[in-house]
């Protein structure tokens, strides 16, 4: 009986251990630009502009992300303020079921990054004001850097 649930138990360790979450990644821009250019993905502003028709909510981010395959995560704000997320398979724009075991991933993946980066992928600039290093000169020193970082430098880029 012991052996049964040893056997079991390491049965189990093996099939959920780190092996299925340390596939799961976030791609770069460069590397996303070659999968889209080699007609391996779709763009992330067709399936973006997609989502949003389809949700009727507004785009914040979007992230890439390789799990045995590519995926976009897209979280978009809905006219009721409500935010959600969606992950989509990015080689057929299907969307991906968030109980399913890569959605699972994806999201799992898209939470630890961004609580280790501390800030949006998207968001442009990192709350030191750098978002274009000029700003706009009224101390909010983000200027047009990319996104809703905030930033509160003194608008000449530096803190």
């Amino acid at each position: 009986m012991n052996a049964l649930r040893i056997l079991l138990l390491l049965s189990f360790v093996a099939l959920s251990g780190p092996g299925q979450a340390a596939t799961v990644r976030e791609i770069g821009t460069a590397e996303l630009r070659q999968a889209v250019g080699s007609g391996a993905a779709l763009s992330p502003k067709r399936v973006i502009g997609s989502v949003a028709r389809s949700t009727g909510g507004e785009p914040i981010e979007a992230r890439a992300f390789d799990a045995d395959g590519l995926y976009y995560r897209i979280v978009l704000k809905k006219p009721d303020g409500s935010i959600i997320s969606v992950i989509v398979d990015a080689r057929t724009g299907e969307e991906v079921a968030k109980g399913s075991a890569v959605g699972r991933q994806v999201a799992a993946a898209a939470e630890s990054g961004s609580k280790a980066k501390g800030k949006s992928a998207t968001a442009g600039s990192n709350g030191k004001g750098n978002g274009n290093g000029g700003g706009n000169g009224n101390g909010n020193g983000n200027g047009n850097g990319g996104g809703n970082g905030g930033g509160n430098g003194n608008g000449n880029g530096k803190n």
